[in-house]
């Protein structure tokens, strides 16, 4: 047998095994697309796909910095002659979506958009709270460096009416009467606000008000005065409101023992009164203790006319007390000095004071069984007398207010 005889069986044993090995073939060699076509500044979605048989559609997505220009398609698809559909490029550069801004917000048509190519522009609308500011322009461009133009305060905040004014009272403006801002309210002194301390200018609908009315300063008011045994107190009132004085007057035969008024104060924002009330003693137990006087010193002042230039003087401290008696006649100015180095007037003595004529005048005084009567400061300049006051409160050895010679004392007035 001729060797062209022995090998046509087996060509025809190995056709038979044709189907075969088409059946183990990879699918792209049964017809299937090859990879999916490349597109300009974007990239296929895989996900696990190797292969790609008929009708399979791959998606494409934009590279960073691009954006997929809407209206145009995506994706491909293996069609039956084992070929990918047609793609046109579809990603493009495009500004980012456009700025938020504080007082104005994108206007319907662009508020989905998110495809903005070089030169497109973009329009807004105030935000509620502000009011629209037609000499500038509410539009932005995408540039051709694909930013934002910059924009420009387009929309200003509207004002709340003017707050007004409180009586008694004062209205601190923050910064201003704008949407948003915030307006304080304080009291003078003895006032209390009955209110809001703050107000904020703020929505209604589409304008802006302030959220609280203006409070009221009411008057603080101090408690009943206190009464005092054996004595009343002159002109009562129902209330009593911030720096109002009452005054205090003993019975017949009762002395008043300190100071004879009393003022209406604030503290902590409640009305109290300055100090405690005085007393009203029997004069005549005050009458029947007299003082212990060491050996007196006479004090004669003798006047010279005014220098024309200021000379050193020594003032003279005066200290009251409650034990003095009443003097039926008066005599010279005599001083006793004391351990504290005050000076006291002994009873029937009298205080001396000065003239402009160069010469010595000697002025009476006695104790009174009186309140309400206090020895007046003997200026420097001029020396003159000036007479005797009655004060509001007078106090044991309070100093003269401007170099005065004498400090004053309570319980004096001029004798007869």
């Amino acid at each position: 047998m001729s060797p062209a005889r022995r090998s046509a069986p087996t060509v025809l044993r190995l056709l038979g095994w044709l189907p075969v090995l088409l059946l183990l073939c990879p699918p792209a060699a049964r017809g299937d697309c090859s990879h999916p076509p490349d597109v300009p500044n974007a990239q296929p979605t895989l996900g696990e796909l190797t292969s790609f048989p008929k009708q399979t559609t791959v998606t494409y997505k934009c590279d960073e910095g691009f954006v997929k220009v809407p209206g145009k398609p995506d994706s491909v698809v293996c069609l039956e002659n084992d070929k990918w559909s047609e793609v046109a490029e579809f990603c493009n550069r495009s500004c980012d979506v456009p700025p938020r801004l504080p007082f104005a917000s994108l206007q319907n048509p662009y508020r989905n958009q998110n495809y903005f190519p070089a030169g497109s522009t973009v329009e807004y609308e105030c935000r509620m709270g502000y009011r629209r500011d037609r000499s500038l322009s509410g539009t932005l461009t995408c540039l051709q460096n694909f930013t934002w133009s910059k924009p420009d305060e387009f929309c200003k905040k509207k004002a709340c009416p003017t707050p007004g004014e409180i009586p008694n009272g004062h209205v601190k403006i923050q910064t201003d009467i704008l949407f948003g801002a915030a307006i304080s309210f304080s009291c003078n002194t003895g006032y209390t606000l009955v209110g809001s301390s703050f107000s904020y200018c703020s929505l209604e609908g589409e304008n802006v008000k302030w959220t609280d009315p203006l409070p009221e300063c009411k008057e603080i008011a101090c408690p009943s005065p206190p009464a005092i045994a054996n004595g009343i107190i002159l002109e009562q009132h129902d209330t009593y409101i911030y720096r109002q004085s009452i005054t205090y007057k003993c019975e017949k035969g009762f002395t008043l023992v300190g100071g004879n008024s009393i003022h209406c104060t604030v503290k902590d924002g409640q009305g109290e009164w300055s100090g405690p009330p005085p007393e009203c003693k029997d004069s005549s137990q005050i009458s029947k203790v007299t003082p212990a006087v060491q050996k007196p010193t006479t004090v004669d002042v003798t006047a010279t006319e005014a220098p024309s230039t200021p000379q050193k003087t020594s003032a003279v401290n005066v200290t009251a007390t409650q034990n003095l008696a009443v003097p039926s006649t008066t005599t010279r100015f005599h001083t006793t000095s004391t351990s504290k180095g005050a000076v006291i007037i002994a009873s029937g003595q009298h205080l001396p004071t000065f003239s402009l004529l160069g010469h010595t005048r000697l002025l009476a005084y006695k104790i009174a069984p009186t309140a309400g009567y206090a020895a007046s400061c003997l200026s420097l300049q001029p020396w003159r007398y000036h007479g005797v006051s009655k004060l509001p409160m007078p106090l044991t050895g309070e100093p003269c207010e401007s170099g005065g010679l004498l400090r004053t004392f309570p319980f004096l007035r001029p004798s007869t």
